[in-house]
């Protein structure tokens, strides 16, 4: 590969990402990673209740089987 076409590329890339269309396609990724992120983070926070409730349940699962040993 030539040495110059790595660097071409790149330039081009941000020169691209510098006009209108570059913007564009900046603030559309920047959309779908705050999305995906929000998305995590809901998802997150149920898996967290979810844990909280089966921790619960094996709490009292345990307090029943020591006073029936």
């Amino acid at each position: 590969m030539k040495k110059w076409i790595l660097p071409t590329l790149a330039v081009g890339g941000v020169v691209f990402l510098m006009t209108r269309p570059g913007r564009e396609l900046q603030e559309q990724i920047s959309d779908n990673v705050g999305d995906w992120v929000e998305g995590a983070v809901r998802s997150s926070h149920r898996l967290q209740q979810t844990l909280t409730q089966v921790q619960k349940a094996l709490d009292r699962f345990s307090r029943t089987l020591e006073k029936v040993a």
